[in-house]
């Protein structure tokens, strides 16, 4: 399904704003937050938002997702498109999939997703909000000013690839959460499930498909569904430039063989922040016991993922936080 619409281009960029650091504690729990779900679906998922993320970070994808978006657009270049995907920080939790700007005029954000949640909708309602602030301020706009300000077109895509009986080709926050009603505000998000044959959405698709039944093909040898996925898609020509590179297999296996020791963790620190609640005798202490022994986790793991030579970006990539947050671990381990 391919979803068209016209438009205008410019020129503009955005970076993010730096904000004042949280307390201590705040930051532990944060970092909690993060560590809540289940090993294997957190591992199984980071592969796959991994790849969908380092793949269209690349200008020479991003240009083909746009062009699959918009067949109709044949003068935008990669040179026009730029990169506003919020990334994860202590200070700021709210990260998405992949967000650009097309020139000054369209904000594209696309969301990856296995399992069908509609409460994608209020997540992009937050990415939404977020992004154009960015935006705003990048830009010095002055949003009390009498005069209206310009803003680029907000485009909303999810892309599918897991199994739902009901396709609809888009979702509102409308019909999804307030019964068709018309309300103060409401977003609408355009579902991909498939796409036209052999672009780069239809192979990001295919892939993540293939890599769902080489999982459960292998349960007991995660290395080698990668390896047979990797094989099945160089071999009909799905993503098979991309996944000629070595980062590709390294981002899959790399995340891979932290599985054992995420979950190892995970039992130690919970078992210890549940004694340490209940020997406070406090539900709040319970609480902040566990979050500090999760947050206590991720330095661990960043700490020996250093000690086995993986390179601070990698670090990053797996446990989820920003390649300065990593940095600052390890540099608190040297002193």
């Amino acid at each position: 399904m391919n979803n068209k619409k016209d438009m205008n281009m410019g020129g503009a960029s955005t970076t993010e704003t730096t904000q004042p650091a949280r307390p201590a504690k705040s930051i532990q729990k944060l970092m909690a937050e993060r560590l809540n779900e289940e090993p294997d679906d957190k591992i199984t998922r980071n592969i796959k938002d991994s790849i969908f993320c380092n793949l269209f970070s690349r200008p020479e994808y991003l240009i083909e997702l746009y062009r699959a978006l918009h067949p109709e657009d044949t003068e935008t270049t990669s040179d026009d498109l730029t990169l506003v995907t919020l990334q994860s920080t202590f200070v700021k939790s709210i990260y998405n999939d992949l967000g650009f700007l097309a020139g000054n005029r369209l904000l594209v954000l696309v969301e990856a997703q296995s399992t069908w949640s509609e409460n994608i909708l209020i997540r992009f309602l937050m990415y939404l909000g977020e992004t154009y602030h960015r935006y705003i301020e990048k830009n010095g706009l002055n949003i009390y000013n009498s005069r209206k300000i310009d803003l680029p077109r907000p485009e909303l895509y999810v892309i599918y690839t897991g199994e739902w009986q009901n396709r609809p080709d888009h979702i509102s926050l409308k019909d999804s959460f307030f019964d068709g009603q018309e309300y103060g505000v409401d977003i609408t998000a355009h579902v991909i499930y498939d796409s036209m044959a052999g672009d780069i959405l239809s192979q990001f698709i295919t892939f993540s498909k293939v890599f769902d039944k080489k999982r459960l093909s292998y349960p007991n040898a995660p290395k080698k569904a990668i390896q047979e996925t990797i094989r099945v898609c160089r071999q009909n020509d799905i993503l098979k430039t991309y996944l000629e590179e070595e980062e590709a297999a390294l981002i899959m296996i790399e995340i891979m063989d932290q599985k054992k020791a995420l979950e190892f963790a995970f039992k130690e620190e919970r078992a210890e922040g549940v004694a340490e609640g209940m020997a406070k005798g406090k539900a709040e202490g319970m609480a902040e016991g566990m979050a500090e022994g999760k947050a206590e986790t991720v330095k661990d793991v960043a700490k020996t993922m250093h000690e086995e030579g993986f390179s601070p970006e990698v670090i990053a990539r797996i446990v989820k936080l920003t390649e300065e947050e990593v940095l600052a671990i390890l540099e608190e381990q040297d002193s």
